[in-house]
This record gives structure tokens, C-alpha cells and sequence, in this order.
């Protein structure tokens, strides 16, 4: 009797590893498969014959404004324009003042 308890239990227990290795498997598989399906579903309308030409602008426009955005680097000392005003699109950075500006006060020891 007991003999058949304890192999009653071990059933129970390989039954229960076995199903959820299987179910996470399982869901892993059709996780897989969604990813799989989406990413060629989405890869055929890119690559459907009338969608090539706006992919293709689309993608030489967003390039465009990166190599231009990184070309033209203003400097905050060309934020100045000819009339002495500010010229559009420049940040005024605050500075931090150099360690060698500061001022020593009169609260320093001074020895006698």
C-alpha cells in the first residue's frame, strides 16, 4: 500500500513537470511563430513593388537630416549674427566661471 502511495505521488509530480515544460514550450513555439509571421507580413508590404519607392524616400529622408544635423555643428560663439543679436536655433548654455576667476574673500587665515 504504501509502496503504491509513493509511486502514486512521483506520477503526480513527473505529470505535473511535464505539462508545464510542454505548455512553456508550447507558448515559447507560438511566440516564435507570431514574431516570425509578423516580421515577414511586415517585410512584404516594405517590399511589395509599390511600396519600394516611398520606403526608399523615406529612408534617404531620414538620412538626409542626420548627415545634415551632424554637419552643421553651431558654436556658441557664432550664435552671434552680424547685427549683434541672436541668431535662430542657438541654446544659451549658461558657463561655469574657471576655478582661477574666484575672488578670495577676507574670511582666509592669515598668519600673524
Amino acid at each position: 500500500m504504501l509502496l503504491y502511495l509513493v509511486y502514486s505521488v512521483l506520477e503526480a509530480i513527473s505529470n505535473a513537470v511535464y505539462t508545464t515544460v510542454t505548455t512553456i514550450w508550447s507558448i515559447e513555439q507560438d511566440l516564435i511563430n507570431l514574431m516570425m509571421s509578423t516580421f515577414l507580413f511586415v517585410l512584404g508590404i516594405v517590399c511589395h513593388p509599390i511600396m519600394v519607392i516611398p520606403t526608399l524616400l523615406g529612408g534617404y529622408y531620414i538620412l538626409r537630416n542626420c548627415w545634415y544635423r551632424r554637419a552643421k555643428n553651431p558654436r556658441l560663439d557664432s550664435s552671434v549674427g552680424g547685427d549683434g543679436g541672436l541668431m535662430a536655433g542657438a541654446r544659451q548654455v549658461p558657463r561655469i566661471p574657471s576655478y582661477r576667476s574666484f575672488t578670495v574673500g577676507n574670511d582666509t587665515f592669515k598668519d600673524d
